[in-house]
């Protein structure tokens, strides 16, 4: 997968979620942690998990494991994942190779934060960025509409003993006005806290 199917892949997924209405397709709750519930495709080779008994619906027709949070409130979060060539890449060539287009994709391009963290026993980086994107047209204006997004990406590099290293991307994206982005926080900590690889 090349960096600008990802960042096209990025920026296709937030605007489906910022103007569709997607269709639940979440999986079973057999083997789900306690407050859990599934949303993976049977073909992932991870398990995904968001709060049972919340807003988070799960979609698997994009490419990749998606939920976001209501009809009203877009924020969503996605795992990706793909074969990388190099046995000794890592999370930070990941985030290297992908942030000039981070920078061309999103107006007011910010790095927040970033640091070491782990996925499921695997090394990772954890970045959080901000960037503005145009959304639509105002009718009455004829201007652009732009929103101001928050991410939180984590990426890690799991080595396989008999196959090639994959880059798992997981992603929260929520709008950046002050609250939004803070309210699902902790759900979103507890999806990262679940995470399994198979």
């Amino acid at each position: 997968m090349t960096k600008r199917t990802v960042s096209l892949f990025l920026i296709l997924a937030l605007t489906a979620f910022s103007a569709l209405l997607l269709v639940s397709c979440s999986g079973s709750a057999d083997g789900a942690p306690e407050g859990m519930k599934l949303i993976s495709g049977e073909d992932a080779d991870y398990l995904f998990y968001v709060p049972s008994g919340s807003y988070w619906i799960g979609d698997v027709k994009t490419g990749a494991t998606t939920a976001y949070y209501s009809n009203t409130d877009t924020s969503n979060v996605s795992v990706m994942d793909f074969t990388v060539n190099a046995t000794d890449y890592t999370a930070e060539d990941w985030w290297n190779s992908f942030q000039a287009d981070f920078k061309n994709t999103y107006r007011d391009f910010t790095v927040v934060s970033s640091e070491s963290a782990v996925l499921d026993g695997v090394d990772a980086l954890r970045t959080v960025f901000t960037g503005k994107m145009t959304v639509g047209v105002d009718p009455s204006t004829g201007e652009d509409v732009e929103r101001e997004y928050k991410f939180m990406q984590i990426s890690a590099i799991k080595k396989g003993t008999l196959s090639a290293p994959k880059a798992y991307v997981f992603t929260y994206t929520s709008l950046n006005d002050g609250e939004t982005y803070e309210a699902h926080i902790d759900d979103v900590e507890k999806m990262v806290e679940n995470f399994k690889f198979n």
